[in-house]
């Protein structure tokens, strides 16, 4: 049994129903301490503590100001009725388990750009269109901090630019694996290439780490040779399934995300090459074609116009 599933079995009995009488998370270590079969630390535990505090089916709830758990009442148990879009998934076809944890992984990457002052945009494209488009566009920005802490272009530096033939924002078309093999790694990595040829830079992120060292050679000579960068997050798939859904990982402070981003090992095979220009003629190509990609080119247009970029979602 999982350490989600026990906590999930051990927390009603251990968690007081009101939020007058919350518990702190280090009483909380210790009581559930006592009643584990195993042996985990007090980092793990106050990570679970935490992430399970924002599913809705699960029995521990976060007090709203101020610290302390206790129990969530009235709570959905997704285990029993089935419902296959939460932590727990149950669904036999391992295309939707994969495409669950895909999008997971999508949003971490997103929180992590963000995090970064860098402002992702998706497009997920299917089929055929992934040889074309990205499955993220990443920019990142020339700006300053307004009065409000607001992040803001300059209009001046932006007008110089112009005049300079110079771009306040560059533009990472990124591709998004679960997992890689030294099998199907030139597809995974051509099929990259592909779909960002247009951008200043190219990304391929992983989400397992990659231990096999004659697969990082191999995606290093081609990140190296071709320009593309390639990343792994260190997800594994266990940690995947354990994690909210996608839109709940969006919607997480900024304290709780440094929370999960703490698990994260980020292990870079390749850097990649930045090249000065976009490719404005291939991009008004594919434009017409996908109108997933005129958004984001919209999108970009509010950016500039309102002087201030802001998340796409």
């Amino acid at each position: 049994m999982s350490l989600r599933e026990q906590l999930r079995d051990l927390l009603p009995q251990i968690l007081p129903p009101t939020p007058v009488d919350a518990i702190k998370g280090t009483e909380l270590i210790r009581l559930v301490r006592l009643r584990l079969k195993d042996d985990y630390s007090d980092a793990t535990l106050r990570y679970h503590f935490s992430i399970l505090s924002y599913d809705p089916s699960s029995p521990i709830a976060k007090v709203d100001q101020g610290q302390g758990y206790y129990l969530r009442l009235n709570k959905i148990d997704y285990r029993r009725t089935g419902h296959t879009n939460g932590l727990f998934i149950r669904d036999d076809d391992s295309t939707d388990i994969d495409r669950s944890r895909l999008t997971r992984f999508e949003a971490i990457v997103e929180r992590h750009c963000l995090h970064g002052s860098r402002f992702p945009f998706p497009l997920s494209p299917q089929g055929g269109d992934a040889w074309e488009l990205p499955d993220l566009v990443i920019t990142d920005w020339d700006f300053e901090a307004g009065q409000d802490d607001t992040p803001r272009l300059d209009e001046s530096l932006m007008n110089l630019k112009r005049h300079l033939g110079a771009s306040v924002v560059t533009i990472t078309a990124a591709q998004l694996q679960l997992r890689i093999s030294l099998e199907s790694c030139r597809a995974d990595f051509f099929k990259t290439l592909s779909a960002a040829r247009w951008a200043n830079q190219g990304q391929l992120f992983l989400a397992e780490t990659v231990n096999d060292e004659a697969l990082v050679d191999t995606l290093r000579a081609l990140g190296h040779e071709y320009g593309i960068g390639v990343t792994s997050f260190g997800l594994e798939n266990s940690l995947l399934d354990e994690l909210p859904t996608p839109d709940e990982i969006r919607r997480v402070s900024a304290a709780e995300f440094e929370s999960l981003q703490a698990s994260l090992k980020i292990q870079r095979i390749a850097s990649g090459t930045h090249r000065p220009q976009i490719d404005w003629q291939h991009l008004s190509v594919l434009r017409k074609k996908h109108e997933g990609l005129a958004s984001m080119l919209s999108w970009l247009s509010d950016c500039l116009e309102n002087r201030q970029p802001v998340p796409a979602r």
